[in-house]
């Protein structure tokens, strides 16, 4: 049996403690007293699983040596059966586990001997249960507040509008856990790194960085931590001896990096979205521009074209009438040119399709160009 309770003895019988100590012995780590006072000194020392008390010690008055143990904070816990007499045993304030009635054959004392064995037995294993029960229960409970350090930084990570932001944050995170890290960001042939306690990066840090970052997605070297996605590394200089502790904070911390990529990724994203935004409203200003030119220069052109006619007309009139013709075909051509004028005037009067098809794109384009010096500032 790999589980062997440790019991005190107190009796002062020497012949009933001969017969059944080597009983007791096998089953039991015994230790025997024949006084109640050497009894009491060594429960200072080293608590037994139970104690099997006999009330008629000669020194002391075993119920009050009972009533001593069960009172005392240290000494409450401890399983007694006393071994005493039927009026002791009836008694309203006698508060023992168990009682075995005297006289007693000792083959009834040896029975409950293996009753108290079972019993202590299955304290033990309750104790353990409720041991490793609250073992999950805090491990569970530190789980969950070293998820809570994730959780609030997803939270406050969609606020940040940099990369840089970001990996102030993450630094702010991984502090909480008490680790030393460096966060490490590349894109587009730029780079960005700190370290959670401020100092300066040093070059070969940097270049640490840049050999671990080809040599996977998570990697544990000399009590050293790195975790490696497209755009962000992070390096813990130092992991926690705990290889409990240290499993679930490396679980955090690739976590938290994987977190850390996606809002990065997402930041990288919504600069090129913003860029190819810029440069749509810049062309869309650019074609503005020249629909608006084209439609001046159609409007001049309309503009040039009537007063031409008119001219034409005018300069007409005026060689009729220095061609001495004949007064009816005289005013016959000159009611044909005053016709063909005012004809011109109401055609070139009316907005023609293509002036206001020009117009109706000038205006549209007018609403998606917005702000054209805005853009162009933001080019520059």
């Amino acid at each position: 049996m790999d589980y062997k309770p440790f019991i005190f003895l107190a009796s002062a019988d020497r012949d009933f403690i001969a017969r059944i100590k080597d009983a007791l012995t096998g089953s039991f780590d015994l230790n025997i007293f024949h006084t109640g006072a050497d009894c009491q000194a060594a429960l200072s020392h080293r608590q037994p699983h139970a104690l099997l008390l006999d009330t008629t010690l000669p020194d002391l008055d075993g119920y009050a040596l009972h009533q001593a143990i069960r009172d005392d904070f240290d000494t409450s816990d401890v399983y007694q059966l006393l071994l005493c007499s039927a009026d002791q045993a009836a008694r309203d304030d006698m508060v023992a586990d168990d009682f075995l009635i005297k006289p007693f054959a000792d083959a009834a004392f040896l029975k409950k001997a293996r009753l108290l064995n079972k019993t202590l037995e299955s304290r033990q294993r309750g104790s353990e249960q409720m041991s490793y029960a609250q073992s999950v229960a805090m491990t569970a409970m530190s789980s969950m507040g070293e998820l809570g350090i994730i959780m609030e930084f997803m939270s406050r990570s969609f606020s940040c509008r940099t990369i840089q932001a970001v990996g102030d944050l993450v630094l702010k995170a991984i502090k909480q856990y008490d680790l030393d890290s460096i966060i490490y960001f590349s894109w587009e042939g730029e780079s960005y790194s700190a370290r959670t306690d401020g100092v300066e990066i040093l070059l070969e840090d940097r270049e640490h960085i840049a050999q671990l970052r080809p040599l996977g997605r998570l990697l544990e070297l000399n009590g050293q931590l790195v975790v490696n996605y497209e755009h962000t590394t992070i390096l813990i200089r130092k992991m926690p001896d705990d290889s409990a502790l240290c499993g679930r904070l490396r679980d955090h911390i690739a976590m938290l990096c994987e977190g850390v990529e996606s809002r990065v990724t997402g930041l990288l994203m919504e600069h090129d979205n913003l860029l190819k935004q810029q440069g749509i409203r810049y062309a869309v200003s650019e074609i503005r521009n020249s629909v608006a030119n084209l439609h001046a220069r159609q409007l001049a052109y309309l503009a040039a074209g009537r007063d031409m006619i008119g001219q034409v007309t005018h300069d007409f009139e005026d060689t009729f009438m220095h061609l001495a013709l004949m007064p009816e075909i005289e005013n016959q051509l000159i009611s044909q040119l005053v016709t063909l004028r005012q004809r011109m005037a109401e055609l070139w009067s009316q907005p023609g399709e293509v002036e206001a098809k020009l117009q109706s794109v000038v205006s549209a384009l007018e609403v998606l160009a917005g702000d054209v010096a805005e853009i162009r500032s933001a080019r520059h």
